[in-house]
Formats: C-alpha cells, structure tokens, sequence
C-alpha cells in the first residue's frame, strides 16, 4: 500500500504585470528597447515604431561620456554563480534580490525584511539569501560593512595569519585607530606575527566590487535635468524606447472568422498587450516621479550649486507614494545629464545628520567641512577623527560620532592622522 503525505508550503506568487515591470525597472537604453523587440516578435498582434530622441537645444549627438563602471559585469559574475545553487526557489528569489541591492562597491546595506515583504519572502529566507551570496566570490561580496567584507575574506583566505579574525572580531576599533601596543598585548602575538598580520590585512580590499577587473564602458544618460526659459526645472527623458501599440485591425479579422481557438489566442494576445503597456506605464511614471522629487529636493542644489540637502530613498517613497523596492530600482545604474555633465542619480541622494543650527545637514557637506579643516591643520599636529567630531560639534553644531567622521574621511580618501603627520 503507497504512503500519502500532506505537504503544505508557501510560493511566491507574481502577477505576469507585476513581472513585467520589475523586469523592465531593471532594463535601460538598448536593452529594453531589445527586450520590446523580443514581446513583438512573440506576439502577432503587436507591432513597433521607433523614433528619435534629441537633448533640448541639441542638435549634435545624445550626450554620452565614458565611465568606469563595474556594477554590470559584478551582478552578471554573481548571477552566474547563483545560477548553478541547487536550492530552494525561495532561498534563489531572496539572493537573487540581494544581488540586486548591492551598491557600487558590493555592499548590501538594503533592509532584508522590507526587501523580502514583496515578494513574500520571510526573514529566514532572506538570511539564507544574504548568506549564500557572501559565500561568491569575490571574498567580502554583500558584506554589511567594512568589518564583516574584512572578516570574510580573512575567513575564506587560504593562508590568513593565526589571531587575524579574532583581531577583527574583538578589536575592531583599536585596529581602526592603529593602537598595535594594546592589540599585541591583549592577543599575546609576538613582533613577528603582528608584522605578518599587519601584511595581511594590507592585502584585502576595503571595497569588495573592486576585485573584479573593470572594464571602460560608455554611458548614455536616462534623464536629462535642465532649466527652461521661465528658469525653471524641468526633465525629459533621453531614452530611444520605441513604441509598441496593438493591431486592432488584425484582431478584427481574425475575429471575424469565429474560430473558438483563434478568439482564445487573439484575447490572450491583447491581454499580453494589456499588461506590457501598463508596464511601460509604470516605469514612465515612476522614474519621472522620482526624479521630480529629487529636483524638487535639492532645487538650491541645480539652481544655486548649494549643498546636496539629505535625502534618501525612504524620503522619495514617501513623497510619491512608490514602495522603497521601487524608488531602488529607478536609482539603480541610472545616469543625469545637468549642464553637461553625467551624474548617477544616486549622486543626488545625502544621508541626514542633526545640526543644532539647522536642524540636519547631508553627508555632502559634512565631508566638505573635514576636508576644509584637514587642509588647515597643522601638518605637525594633525587631526585625530575624534578632534575632527569635536570640532564639527563646537564650530558647526553638528553632532557626528568619531566612527561616522572615519567612514566619512575614508570616502574622502584621506588617510589617518598618523599617515598625515609631517
């Protein structure tokens, strides 16, 4: 007699619009308009027009500028390796969303749970999505931040010197702050083995994207943000997106023949239609939304060249009513044209820090600060990180903790007090 079971178990389940749209969120330039191609080439009914898109007041060639950008070729290397997992579906959806949440250097700073909540994914899963793609190469890929990326290539490095980890585990900070007296002590470690730790970690990469070999590409605006003669801002699109629209004449022909397989065939193909052109929709709607509130937000920014103002990905969902997984993907490897430049829109987006004096300041213009006083100080006597927060908080009323001025310096470029010191 066979064994019956009872399996009860929770899919994801996507509507094909709802398909359709975050796939062509993701697509820009050619690729979408190849990917148009494909949906009239598998449909009868559908047929497609392009046309031709100029800068205003251009009458040369679309801007484009050539850039070194590796995000592409990172998420196809990754997606490659997820491709041959064999897991679960869930635990392949939740990694395949961390992938495309990585930020330019190869961090993961997206929220697991919200990132999850679209498409149904629990928290669990999602964990084992994040874990799976920290375990590709490159070492320290999807990392949180710079201490776990460092804690993961010294894990998975053949020949990582003994205590290595456990210096990054229990003393982070000390290493940070270059005291190697108290962190020798506290281990045990002889001058030899401090010195071949010391080697080591001067072997990692602080950003783990860079470790895959860049390649020069060239890049074509999305969007292009100008003045108009009245002086105010406006945007429009610069992408060749061809249109797709539906032949309502062969419809009627085949219906006329009263075939009960054709009618089924032809409605299936105006639904497909349906679907595709809300989906084109959307994405219009949503990238200009986006980038209607980023002008609207850093207005003195384009208008005045003032400081970016803070704003992040969470302040443009709320402006316009997109979820977060959305406003992310419009964000995403899309490019600005303003006054001749190509910025990633991402560039326009600050993170907030509270000011006494203006209720809060971005990023941007506390990096401008350190910087302007690291190029004041005495080269004798330069600048601790925590001499650099103190004076934030007495001349500028800005409340930074020391950690959050090292990241900010790191990004500057700039090295420690010590490197500096003449």
């Amino acid at each position: 007699m066979s064994n019956l079971s009872l399996k009860l178990e929770q899919k994801a389940k996507i509507l094909q619009v709802q398909r359709l749209t975050i796939q062509m969120l993701a697509l820009h330039g050619q690729d979408l308009a190849d990917f148009l191609q494909e949906q009239v080439t598998a449909n009868p009914l559908l047929d497609i027009r392009y046309h031709d898109v100029r800068p205003a007041g251009d009458k040369g060639d679309k801007a484009i500028d050539n850039l070194r950008s590796h995000s592409a070729s990172l998420e196809a290397w990754l997606m490659a390796q997820l491709r041959v997992q064999p897991l679960s579906q869930p635990q392949l959806l939740a990694a395949g969303l961390v992938i495309g949440s990585l930020d330019d250097k190869g961090f993961f700073q997206g929220d697991l749970a919200s990132l999850g909540t679209m498409y149904h994914l629990g928290l669990e899963d999602m964990k084992k999505g994040l874990e799976l793609v920290q375990s590709f190469d490159p070492p320290g890929i999807a990392a949180r931040n710079l201490r776990e990326a460092l804690i993961i290539q010294t894990r998975r490095a053949r020949k990582a010197p003994r205590q290595a980890e456990a210096l990054l585990e229990k003393h982070y900070d000390d290493f940070l702050q270059g005291k190697w007296q108290k962190i020798q002590a506290s281990l045990g470690l002889s001058d030899s083995e401090l010195r071949d730790i010391r080697d080591f970690f001067k072997s990692l990469s602080l950003q783990p994207a860079s470790q895959i070999v860049q390649e020069e590409v060239y890049i074509r605006p999305d969007i292009e943000i100008y003045c108009d003669a009245k002086g105010q801002l406006t945007q429009r699109s610069l992408e060749d997106i061809p249109d797709v629209y539906f032949r309502d004449d062969l419809y009627d022909q085949y219906a006329a023949r009263g075939d009960k397989e054709i009618l089924d065939y032809i409605r299936k193909a105006r639904r497909d239609f349906t679907d595709l052109a809300s989906a084109l929709a959307y994405r219009h709607h949503s990238i200009e939304q986006v980038v209607a509130c980023l002008m609207d937000r850093q207005k003195d920014y384009f208008l005045h060249h003032r400081s970016l103002r803070p704003l992040r990905q969470k302040d443009i969902a709320a402006d316009t009513q997109l979820s977060t997984a959305t406003v992310s993907r419009v964000c995403r490897h899309r490019y600005v044209l303003f006054e001749g430049r190509i910025y990633p829109l991402q560039s326009f987006l600050a993170t907030a820090y509270p000011s006494d004096t203006e209720g809060s300041v971005s990023d941007k213009v506390i990096m401008e600060k350190i910087a302007a006083l690291i190029a004041s100080e005495d080269k004798s006597h330069p600048y601790s990180d925590q001499d650099l927060s103190e004076c934030l908080a007495l001349s500028d009323r800005i409340s930074v903790a020391r950690r959050t001025v090292t990241k900010l310096r790191q990004k500057l470029n700039i090295p420690n007090s010590r490197i500096r010191r003449l």
